[in-house]
């Protein structure tokens, strides 16, 4: 206990979370960095899973109908977290709420290889829902920047690293256990939230990297706007994240070729907000989220037209630019307004997260 805490007349627990630190706040490029590389391995332990998870579930699933239960479980638990991983960081501070989703990522991956080694769909399905609560936390990361255009954009393109690991780790997982490579992916996932949780450590509890906290200006028409619009763009991502891996299977092409589709499609949703916080432009939120949302649009009616690997990854390439463009505008419009409640934080990540829970669903349309 250090001097300051331990005052007469002061009870404390010496196994408190997150105290406030008593170095100073608003360190900036430490923390930035920190935070960026948490969510890129927080994203990288996504695309592995979709990578996994719907092939696993096709293999594994008692029926047709049950194929994206695996899938529709982990966005149902990335959108029941959003509202613990909102309050949480205001409660216990940041660092235990990051390492808390971390710890729920690694025990759902360790669960979910379980289930694909040993045939068990139930233990798949419950350990895809344990993943999707880790996700529900990462997204957060976002939201830990402040209101700075730049640190937000930044954050979100450092997850384009991500799609250059995850062909690798599912490569090296068809090389050392062949037909069980999705159990092997998802140990990779697992290894991915463990390096989420060991960079959640040194974070300090609150973390001031923007331009300075603001009241709320309310704006209701705009903040429902914006997240619908949002929400739709989740819904066309997951239409491609799930439904492409199912069609280039029937199209007779293997995990390989599904998990290098998706390894471009994730560098698309992360890329363009890398160059635009690199290069420091700001885009005008709203519109950008409109026009991200329209070029989604087009890649979802592409995907449906290909029979290749190459034309798959490129209507992946074009709908990921579209989620990049429309999620970045989303994320700026609301900080740009000050600082947000926790509670409208939440609604709006619940949003994206309905959003993407309905896409999976209609995965049919791919058929």
């Amino acid at each position: 206990m250090s001097a300051v805490r331990g005052r007469a007349g002061l009870l404390a627990c010496s196994c408190d979370f997150d105290l406030p630190d008593e170095a100073p706040r608003g360190a900036g490029s430490p923390s930035l960095a920190l935070i960026a590389a948490g969510f890129s391995f927080s994203i990288l332990a996504q695309a592995l899973a979709f990578a996994a998870l719907p092939i696993a579930g096709a293999i594994l699933a008692p029926s047709p109908a049950a194929t994206t239960a695996p899938v529709v479980l982990m966005l149902a638990g990335a959108a029941l977290s959003t509202f613990p991983a909102s309050f949480l960081t205001g409660l216990f501070g940041r660092r235990s709420a990051f390492a808390l989703g971390a710890s729920l990522g690694v025990a759902g991956a360790a669960i979910g290889a379980w289930g694909v080694a040993s045939g068990q769909f139930a233990g798949l399905c419950l350990g895809a829902f344990w993943l999707g609560t880790a996700q529900g936390f990462g997204l957060f990361y976002r939201h830990a920047v402040g209101s700075s255009p730049r640190a937000i954009a930044l954050v979100l393109g450092s997850a384009s690293l991500a799609a250059f690991a995850a062909p690798a780790v599912v490569g090296i997982a068809q090389a050392l256990v062949g037909p069980l490579a999705p159990a092997g992916a998802l140990i990779g996932a697992g290894l991915a939230q463990v390096c989420v949780l060991m960079l959640a450590a040194p974070l300090p509890s609150a973390i001031e990297l923007g331009e300075g906290e603001r009241r709320w200006r309310q704006d209701t028409p705009g903040f429902i706007a914006v997240t619908v619009a949002a929400a739709l763009a989740w819904f066309g991502m997951m239409l491609l994240m799930t439904g492409a891996p199912l069609a280039m299977a029937g199209c007779g092409l293997g995990l390989g070729a599904a998990s290098s589709g998706i390894a471009w499609h994730v560098l698309a949703m992360y890329a363009p907000a890398a160059v635009i916080g690199a290069s420091g432009w700001r885009p005008p939120a709203a519109p950008t989220t409109f026009f991200g949302l329209g070029l989604l649009a087009i890649g979802c009616v592409l995907v449906r037209l290909q029979t290749s690997a190459g034309g798959f990854d490129l209507a992946l390439i074009v709908g990921g630019c579209g989620w990049s463009l429309a999620t970045l505008g989303a994320t700026q419009w609301i900080h740009a307004r000050g600082e947000p409640p926790r509670a409208l934080l939440a609604l709006h990540d619940f949003a994206l997260f309905a959003g993407a829970v309905a896409g999976a669903m209609a995965v049919t349309v791919f058929a």
